[in-house]
């Protein structure tokens, strides 16, 4: 075998293999990769979402600088949610605003970090309540918080450990170890 046919040889063993190895990668299946369920399926800045009774009156309405919607779990969460709801549709009765929240789709609002819910109507005894954490049911508006709580008012303050209440029935219950100091109307 003469040297030129070696090279010959030898080249197109080359560019065989090189063929092989480039119709390989162009043969080959794409790999289909599963979306990760954990990552949010959408996201929100500066977000104001209001909802509306079945009689078609406005409920309540969530604004929020930030929020994550999650499809698996169907959890929602915000960042400084600050949460309106509305008597008779109309009339804003009450402000809750925390830190963060979540909710979750049986539309229990689970909020935390400096919650604070101010009763906005000139009338209420109740001015101002502040707590950690609260679990607040959108549906029925039954709430409530294991941790300490603080309530303002006109002529009084209140503390204690856990509460439990109705934002529609505007009734809130310190559960154990309240204190409170009461100020007697002065014309």
């Amino acid at each position: 075998m003469s040297f030129r046919s070696l090279i010959c040889a030898l080249l197109i063993i080359i560019c065989a293999w090189t063929g092989y190895y480039l119709l390989g990668k162009y043969w080959q299946d794409d790999i289909q990769v599963e979306p990760d369920a954990e990552k949010p399926l959408f996201t929100g800045s500066d977000i104001v979402n209001t909802s509306y009774s079945e009689s078609g009156l406005r409920s309540y309405q969530i604004d929020s600088d930030y929020l994550e919607h999650f499809s698996k779990s169907g959890d929602t969460d915000f960042t400084q949610p600050v949460l309106w709801i509305y008597r008779n549709g109309s009339e804003t009765e009450w402000r809750i605003s925390s830190n963060t929240a979540r909710l979750d789709k049986t539309q229990v609002l689970q909020m935390s970090g400096n919650v604070r819910i101010y009763n906005l109507l000139p009338e209420s005894a109740i001015k101002v309540i502040q707590t950690n954490s609260l679990r607040l049911d959108l549906i029925n508006k039954d709430f409530d918080t294991p941790d300490q709580v603080f309530i303002t008012g006109n002529t009084f303050q209140n503390e204690g450990t856990g509460m439990k209440g109705n934002i529609d029935r505007s009734v809130a219950t310190l559960l154990k170890n309240v204190k409170g100091r009461y100020e007697a109307f002065q014309n």
